[in-house]
């Protein structure tokens, strides 16, 4: 499958998020003060066509400013119609390369529990208690990059 990724456009990050986490899966609080910082990296991903397809974000951890390699990734997002393809695994990859280049040396993520297995597929490892976001349980996982 051909695709292209861009970076900085949050206008269509917000139509994925919104699609996705609010309308799908029913979360209320999607946004937040990380979207306008302006360290945090969006990507989003179009097919072929140049149809909007994903999203994700990355930015450095603001829990641990004294870790300057420490980013924290989320926000993982595909639409229902382009499912299946491994564009959430693009998305991935193509955020901790992007992460590297501003000097990442670790990526941390807090994923939904169902999802573990993809995180872990692509090198990522479980730690820390399960935690409630909003109504779906979460754990912190890490990888070395």
């Amino acid at each position: 499958m051909e695709y292209r990724f861009e970076q900085g456009n949050f206008a269509d990050a917000r139509i994925v998020r919104t699609r996705v986490f609010m309308e799908e899966q029913g979360f209320a609080n999607e946004f937040d003060s990380l979207d306008e910082h302006p360290a945090t990296l969006h990507v989003t991903l179009y097919d072929a066509e140049g149809a909007l397809a994903g999203c994700a974000r990355t930015f450095p951890d603001p829990e641990h400013p004294d870790e300057p390699g420490r980013w924290v990734f989320g926000r993982l997002a595909v639409l229902p119609e382009a499912r299946g393809g491994g564009l959430g695994a693009a998305l991935l990859a193509e955020s901790e390369r992007l992460a590297r280049e501003a000097g990442a040396t670790e990526m941390h993520l807090h994923a939904q529990c169902r999802v573990t297995p993809f995180y872990e597929r692509r090198g990522y490892e479980q730690y820390g208690p399960v935690e409630l976001d909003e109504h779906v349980e979460h754990i912190w996982m890490r990888k070395a990059l």
